[in-house]
């Protein structure tokens, strides 16, 4: 093995890349599939049924409502609370954009607020900073799955009577003082992408306990159409739209596969813990590299192992990141802060440096390779190339 890392002219360690996420499929999902293609629905069908009713016992909630992705799943709860032109909408700046699309989708504004260094998630002292007249709602995320800090949110929202949609596209499958995260108040989102705890192709979930929320999510799921209005028993034709909707419906297809996912997650969730402590293990004895966040009342089901590389390492993130793509492992950034976006600058006035935090943390994170199908012997290539790194800068 080359005592000189890739980037720098050795061998790199591995012929193969790696990349940092990816779906685990067997022969159970093909055949739950094909099972689906053989019945009377391939499109939104009583397996969606089956699958909602699955997640919402899962998770310990009375409705789930499955749509075509995270993103059209968060522009649906936004709209279902009534998220607006002149509303307000808070969310943090370190996460995907589909997390601001929220507010954005439903002509409302996204106030971004820093984060909790530590826990990489909206800090609730900043929240409450940002909170004006206009405030009705806040999108705290999950970041990698580990849990926002749910108790001092939730405070805000009582305090300021905010509708909170959790963005838990990377928690799925953890849970929070015994609870799964989901369960809380007032709706929550899951994505079902295939880098994600569990995949459907592509697709999301709202879940929620509010009856009224979840029948606005499904009618605006499928075109905010009356299937049933007056009328519809003499003129069994008779259907109309109320409202603007969407046709966000997922087929059976993608609930069978789903289905045949949710048999596997404890095993995935086992898997991804096993790598995490082999990561722990190996990544506490090299200066530079910050771990992520030791969970507190908490079991989370990580999406994402992002680490933060600062100036103790020896090189930049630019640097490493550069490096361990030439040794073929494919790491990460999660994610460019939404205030550094064109789009937000633009339409919203956001500029770099307005929220520090956010910004610091921002420059060293790289996520690791993490996945249920990675072998012991991908861990040990990840961690022997940021080892060959770390020691040819103390050189």
């Amino acid at each position: 093995m080359s005592e000189v890392p890739a980037y720098y002219g050795g061998e790199p360690v591995r012929e193969t890349v790696l990349g940092y996420g990816s779906q685990s499929i067997t022969d159970r999902e093909k055949e739950a599939v094909l099972e689906a293609l053989e019945g009377d629905y391939i499109t939104r069908g009583p397996t969606v049924d089956e699958f909602e009713a699955r997640v919402a016992d899962m998770v310990g909630v009375e409705h789930a409502v499955a749509t075509t992705s995270g993103t059209t799943a968060l522009h649906l709860a936004g709209k279902a609370a009534g998220f607006g032109r002149g509303d307000d909408v808070i969310t943090t700046p370190l996460t995907f954009v589909s997390t601001a699309h929220t507010a954005t989708y439903n002509d409302a504004t996204p106030v971004f607020a820093d984060i909790d260094p530590h826990r990489r998630t909206l800090d609730p002292n900043a929240v409450r900073e940002q909170v004006t007249e206009d405030t009705v709602g806040l999108v705290p995320m999950h970041y990698s799955g580990h849990p926002a800090d749910i108790d001092g949110l939730l405070e805000v929202a009582d305090e300021y009577d905010l509708t909170v949609i959790w963005d838990a596209c990377h928690a799925f499958g953890g849970s929070w003082r015994g609870e799964a995260i989901g369960a809380q108040r007032d709706m929550a989102v899951f994505s079902f992408h295939p880098v994600k705890n569990i995949t459907t192709g592509e697709g999301g979930m709202i879940v929620t306990d509010d009856d009224e929320l979840a029948e606005r999510c499904r009618r605006l799921r499928s075109f905010d159409m009356e299937y049933s209005p007056d009328g519809h028993d003499d003129e069994p034709w008779y259907q109309v739209s109320e409202d603007v909707g969407y046709n966000y419906n997922v087929t059976d297809l993608q609930a069978a596969l789903g289905l045949a996912q949710l048999d596997r997650l404890e095993e995935f969730k086992q898997r991804r813990d096993e790598i995490i402590a082999q990561y722990d293990e190996a990544l506490a004895g090299i200066d530079g590299v910050r771990t992520p966040p030791e969970p507190l009342e908490s079991d989370p089901m990580y999406h994402l192992y992002a680490v933060e590389v600062n100036e103790e390492f020896g090189c930049d993130r630019k640097t490493f990141v550069n490096a361990m793509h030439a040794e073929n492992i494919g790491v990460q950034v999660h994610y460019v802060p939404l205030h550094y976006h064109p789009h937000l600058q633009t339409e919203f006035g956001y500029e770099r440096g307005m929220f520090p935090e956010t910004e610091r943390v921002y420059e060293g994170l790289v996520s690791l390779p993490l996945h249920a199908e990675m072998t012991d012997e991908d861990v040990y290539d990840v961690v022997t190339a940021i080892e060959t790194l770390s020691d040819s800068h103390r050189e």
